[in-house]
């Protein structure tokens, strides 16, 4: 008797089981689901936890990840407004946004990012046909639209994949840059021409900046100078006052004698150990070798 009351047990409890199995699903954290009714969806759901549903085939559950995914795009070769070949590659953000509408155009992940790369694909031949290679590969900044190109592209494709696909494409960037054989020449020769163009900015600048200093300096130069001029002149000036101040003076106290003074200052100017002279003594300063004693008594 005890044993057919475990059995029955043990099979209610297995019956339960496959009918809280086939009703239901579990929901984890990250996922979301899109529960289809003979097929078509009925409900797509969000929050994890656990769901009901009818056991298959009546009903049955698609499960995606409701994550961002990051994806590489394939290299492609495109040409820029100026006719330059580029090979770029790009990456790109995503999530799905609709799940319903995801299931019904792409149905998995890997499906879902073959559709974006050919979009993005597609977006990038029309705005890089906007702009010059300068705009990707430049010294100059402001010649560089690279934030500018990856808005373009974004907006490109960011309502179209929404949709089409019930995508969310948050963000799409330029990941990597490769040039054709034939276009390496010319970038490196566009970057010299750059860069002398700058060197010789820097040199103009460095001439002006040298010609200023040097004017300023000769100004100061010549205020120096001029100053030190009209102190040379003030003081030789002081000075020649105070000797004519001097002379006066001698000559009030003693004129025989200053005079007496000044002719011997004044030969001992004009002669010297070699010197040969022819003069008369009657005239000044050689009438002091007239002069007893070289001066009047």
């Amino acid at each position: 008797m005890n044993k057919t009351w475990i059995r029955w047990i043990l099979g209610v409890a297995l019956i339960l089981v496959i009918l809280l199995y086939g009703f239901t699903f579990v929901l984890y954290e990250g996922k979301i689901a899109v529960v289809t009714r003979f097929g078509a969806p009925r409900l797509a759901v969000e929050e994890a936890g656990l769901h009901w549903k009818l056991p298959w085939p009546f009903e049955k559950v698609f499960l995606f990840d409701g994550r961002r995914h990051y994806c590489d795009t394939s290299y492609v070769e495109t040409l820029t407004k100026d006719k330059k070949n580029v090979i770029l590659q790009t990456y790109l953000i995503w999530s799905v946004n609709d799940p319903i509408r995801f299931l019904q155009s792409t149905g998995s992940q890997e499906s879902a990012e073959l559709q974006l790369n050919s979009m993005i694909l597609n977006a990038k031949n029309g705005v890089l046909g906007k702009y010059d290679f300068s705009a990707l590969v430049s010294t100059n900044q402001d010649e560089l639209k690279l934030k500018e190109i990856e808005t373009e592209i974004l907006s490109d494709v960011k309502d179209v994949a929404l949709e089409s696909y019930g995508i969310t494409v948050h963000q799409i960037g330029l990941k990597r840059l490769g040039l054709p054989e034939a276009n390496i020449i010319y970038v490196f020769g566009q970057m010299k021409a750059e860069r002398l163009q700058y060197a010789s900015k820097f040199r103009a600048e460095g001439q002006r900046d040298a010609s200023k200093i040097r004017n300023e300096a000769d100004v100061e130069v010549a205020k120096l100078k001029a100053e030190g001029m009209s102190t040379a002149a003030k003081i030789t000036g002081e000075a020649e006052a105070e000797v004519a101040k001097i002379y006066a003076e001698a000559y009030a106290e003693n004129p025989e004698f200053y005079s007496f003074l000044r002719k011997l200052q004044s030969l001992e100017r004009i002669l010297n150990y070699n010197s040969t002279l022819i003069f008369t003594n009657d005239s000044a300063p050689f009438d002091v070798f007239s002069e007893p004693n070289g001066v009047d008594e």
